[in-house]
């Protein structure tokens, strides 16, 4: 089912959402001040618009309260990241996504309700250095509030100390194991008696403490 999406300032990262979402055959909306920035991306979007998106009587025009999501990309400009927030919020729209550039950003647009802020240094850094720690571990997907979705991979030394999914102890550390992965095969919700191998993924839901304590067996 198509969906329309407004994406407000054409960076890389807005661009870069705005051409998938028209890949998946979206209706998108891409709005910026540069002209020659909306020239170039004009054929790969639904629609696009030469406008200031700090300027309440452009945004008004767009009728943002139509579209499903409204994602944010000022690049590194703080403040009409802010101004555009706030006035997209105040003119009804339903969600709102924002790239986040610093701490301060960061906090910042949570007290201007943003939805879903993204702060993709942040991210990649914690994302480097945990996969750099913990080397099983192939991916994370962090869910907020300290909760994450990870993908281990079973090694050696955690297949010597736990024979079966019951060895884990998943349930004592409040942490779930969605599903789990051997070559092609691939068991959802497995079983505890279901036996562990070395190079198993082990997709996994819990606290960052507990994924931490489960961590060392590796």
């Amino acid at each position: 089912m198509s969906r329309k999406f407004a994406i407000l300032g054409l960076g890389y990262f807005g661009i870069t959402v705005a051409q998938e979402l028209h890949r998946c055959h979206n209706e998108v909306l891409g709005v910026d001040i540069d002209e020659a920035r909306v020239n170039a991306f004009s054929d790969q979007l639904s629609h696009a618009v030469i406008a200031d998106i700090t300027d309440e009587n452009a945004l008004s025009d767009l009728a943002l309260e139509e579209y499903d999501a409204v994602v944010i990309d000022t690049d590194d400009r703080l403040e009409a990241s802010l101004v555009c927030t706030l006035l997209a919020r105040e003119q009804g729209a339903r969600e709102i996504w924002v790239k986040a550039h610093s701490d301060m950003h960061f906090r910042l647009l949570e007290h201007l309700g943003a939805d879903r802020i993204i702060y993709p240094e942040h991210d990649s850094g914690i994302r480097v250095a945990e996969s750099l720690h913990y080397h099983t571990a192939v991916d994370f997907i962090d869910l907020g509030d300290r909760q994450f979705v990870v993908d281990l991979m079973a090694s050696d030394r955690l297949c010597t100390e736990c024979k079966t999914v019951e060895d884990l102890d998943l349930e004592r550390l409040e942490l779930s194991l969605a599903a789990l992965k051997r070559g092609e095969t691939l068991w959802r919700l497995p079983g505890s008696d279901l036996k562990l191998e070395t190079g198993d993924h082990m997709v996994l839901i819990g606290g960052f403490d507990a994924l931490r304590t489960l961590g060392k067996k590796l």
